[in-house]
């Protein structure tokens, strides 16, 4: 409880200074208290932990053996190439592997490993192919094994002969479609490739076909190089060389013909006497005249001119010379005359050759003119021919590797095919049935802890002072749980915290006010009343709504009591200290009935029943819904909010205490109503038990108000058995 100092009248003394009061928390904020939660939430922490337990069991009892059958595959790093290295297999292996093993699972793989199967090995009889492909797609557990090359698929059920054929359809299917997809859609690309080698082919046949008929229209086995270009060169040369030879020999007939015969140095004689000096008979004849032309000369030479013989020797001499000189001159005219003959055939021939030649070189370059664009035409082709045979080699090299390449081991291939398992796998059954126990208690306490965290109720005087700041005034337990001693135990307490606010800080009036409806606030005044009554305290207790009288409390004399029926209260609470008083408490229903807020009697209750009375208490109706109640507030001493445990939530709690704030009220003081012992704190149910102790010592036996409900099960308290026994105990009856 604070209370805000206040002024005090000169016949009271001082109070203890009191420290003002804090502003409500904000919130207590997620304190965890296990065992606080697990008191509060008991039955749902149990049944999280039953069902859990009882879901276990139910789990490890139905779980049955499980076999499985696996197949491993390798993939490679590198492709394993036939022929050349190839650019188009050079893959990122991380990237390649997980590839590799997403595929294993594809629809098409799948549907078709379950068609190679037999009928009712995984798909059940009516069972679509699309249902069947899904269930084995979940059923199989795709892996790589470690940081290894190898991939395992794994495929676990209840029934072990069908496993491994199952795993091993799966995995031939797959590597076949693997083996045909190693190449980006190869067939698509060989079919390309044939197509274009067979254009090729084509083209190249019609090129060399054309190529051949102009070798066959020029006359050649191969057309390498043009042989007109050679041939009229030649011509033009021999041409030349006839028309050169044919000027020459006309030049020579036109000098024999045009020169003087009778010159002795004429052409004509000079080239007979060539002839006649290269004549071998004339030579020979020269050579016999010449000898006896020298025998008749030495006969000469010894005749003397007298001689007769000389003028013989002289007369043959003459012969000699003179058949000589005739031989000569007619060898000279033969040969002159041949020698004509000659040059004539040489300038005819000559002539005849040139204008053959002429001829012939006429009609070579008419055909070499026409042979031309054949001879263009069949580079053309023959460069045509080495192009598409060059390509042609290209696109037949390129098939052939690939053709070679998809027929050689691709880079995923059978490491160990699956095999029919032994026996089942070890069981988790005992693991799981051990672990089963620890779990479900941990997830009940979890349940507990969370329902704790997100519950919004106040349970305890720990839940009203993470709210606002400060412990309540007093704790409450439900009266249905505990005896009549334990109650009227915590409302002693109650109304000793109040009658202690009364002496310390001079507080008179307390407007008891409920957090919520239905929080009690109407017995726990009138419990209020007779308890400070009992504390010597003249209490007047008021219904803020007017519905009932109010009622004063007084502890007064048995024995005046008894001789004034109508002995008024207020006369007891001035009793003389040797007044002998017992616990018994005096109520007396004022006359005027209290009507609402409005009368004047509520204004006197503040101002002039604060000097008739010790304490004022007012029943007000809760704070949140009543103006009235905020109206009380602001002019009584102290306002006591009642919170019922297990139903006042949090929140309302911390908007009553933002309004109480706003409203700048003396005081405020918190009560928990209604605590189950269940819930109750441990220092309180230690309390509790000290207390029932300390009573079980005086032989007191007790028992509760109300018979204990089968949900409350724990009770703190002895059992009775005669309810005599108890009133006799009890010195004053409990008024509400």
């Amino acid at each position: 409880m604070y209370i805000t100092p206040r002024q005090l009248e000169p016949q009271q003394s001082a109070p203890a200074p009191q420290q003002p009061r804090p502003t409500p928390s904000a919130g207590g904020g997620f304190r965890i208290n296990v065992l606080r939660s697990l008191k509060i939430h008991s039955i749902t922490a149990s049944l999280i932990a039953l069902v859990t337990c009882g879901l276990g069991l139910a789990v490890v009892l139905r779980h049955r053996p499980t076999y499985s059958a696996a197949s491993i595959v390798y993939v490679s790093p590198n492709f394993p190439k036939t022929l050349t290295d190839d650019r188009e297999q050079q893959y990122q292996y991380e990237t390649y592997i997980q590839e590799e093993m997403h595929s294993v699972t594809r629809y098409d793989v799948i549907a078709d490993a379950l068609r190679k199967l037999p009928p009712g090995t995984w798909r059940a009889p009516g069972e679509s192919e699309q249902s069947a492909v899904a269930r084995l797609q979940g059923a199989l557990d795709i892996a790589r094994v470690g940081t290894t090359y190898q991939v395992e698929i794994t495929l676990h059920g209840a029934r072990p002969g069908k496993l491994a054929e199952i795993v091993n359809a799966v995995t031939d299917t797959y590597l076949e479609k693997n083996k045909d997809e190693e190449f980006y859609g190869r067939d698509e690309r060989l079919q390309t490739l044939r197509e274009e080698r067979a254009r090729l082919q084509s083209e190249l046949d019609a090129r060399l076909q054309e190529q051949s008929d102009i070798a066959k229209s020029m006359g050649v086995a191969v057309v390498t190089t043009n042989p007109y270009d050679g041939q009229l060169e030649k011509m033009r040369s021999d041409l030349s060389t006839a028309h050169d030879q044919r000027i020459q020999a006309e030049a020579q007939l036109s000098a024999l013909e045009s020169g003087n015969p009778t010159a002795p140095n004429s052409a004509l004689n000079a080239a007979a006497d060539e002839i006649i000096a290269s004549d071998p008979q004339l030579t020979a004849l020269k050579s016999s005249l010449g000898q006896k032309r020298s025998e008749l000369l030495g006969t000469l030479a010894g005749l003397t001119p007298n001689n007769p013989l000389r003028k013989q020797v002289e007369d043959q001499l003459a012969q000699t010379e003179n058949a000589l000189q005739t031989m000569q001159a007619n060898l000279r005219t033969k040969a002159a005359a041949r020698l004509e003959e000659k040059l004539h055939g040489e300038v005819n021939r000559a002539a005849t050759v040139e204008s053959r030649l002429l001829r012939d070189l006429q009609q070579q370059t008419s055909i070499a003119t026409t042979a031309a664009p054949k001879f263009q035409r069949a580079d053309e082709i023959k460069a045509d021919v080495e192009r598409l045979q060059t390509r042609y080699n290209a696109v037949d090299e390129r098939i052939g590797n690939l053709e070679l390449e998809s027929s050689s081991p691709g880079s995923v291939h059978l490491f160990q095919p699956a095999r029919p398992p032994l026996g089942p796998e070890p069981s988790k059954a005992h693991r799981m049935l051990l672990m089963l126990f620890p779990v479900s208690i941990l997830l009940g306490i979890a349940a507990a802890v969370l329902f704790d965290l997100l519950d919004p109720h106040l349970y305890t005087g720990g839940d009203v002072e993470s709210v606002m700041g400060f412990s309540p005034v007093g704790v409450l337990l439900d009266d249905r749980e505990v005896t009549q001693l334990v109650y009227d135990e915590c409302a002693l307490r109650l109304a000793a915290g109040i009658d202690h606010a009364a002496h310390a800080a001079g507080v008179r009036t307390f407007v008891v006010t409920g957090v919520t409806s239905g929080a009690g606030t109407t017995t726990i005044v009138g419990h209020l009343g007779s308890t400070l009554a009992k504390l010597g305290r003249k209490t007047l207790t008021i219904d803020a709504s007017g519905n009932t009288n109010p009622v004063a409390y007084a502890t007064v004399n048995l024995s005046e009591a008894g001789r004034r029926p109508d002995f008024p209260a207020d006369d007891a609470a001035h009793a003389g200290p040797g007044t002998e008083l017992q616990s018994t408490v005096m109520t007396q229903a004022l006359n005027s009935k209290v009507t609402p807020l409005a009368t004047s009697f509520m204004a006197k209750a503040f101002q002039e029943l604060t000097n008739e009375y010790d304490i004022v208490l007012i029943d007000a109706a809760p704070l949140l819904t009543s103006a009235e109640t905020e109206y009380l507030a602001r002019f009584a001493d102290v306002t006591v909010l009642v919170g019922e445990s297990a139903k006042t939530k949090k929140s309302e709690l911390k908007r009553t205490a933002r309004l109480l704030e706003r409203l700048n009220v003396g005081g405020v003081a918190v009560v928990i109503n209604k605590v189950g012992l269940l819930r109750a704190e441990k220092t309180l149910k230690q309390d509790l038990t000290d207390f029932e102790a300390r009573v079980n010592k005086m032989n007191l036996r007790w028992q509760p108000r109300y018979p204990r409900s089968e949900a409350s099960p724990f009770t703190p308290f002895v059992n009775v058995q005669d309810i005599s026994d108890a009133d006799e105990a009890i010195p004053a009856a409990r008024e509400i």
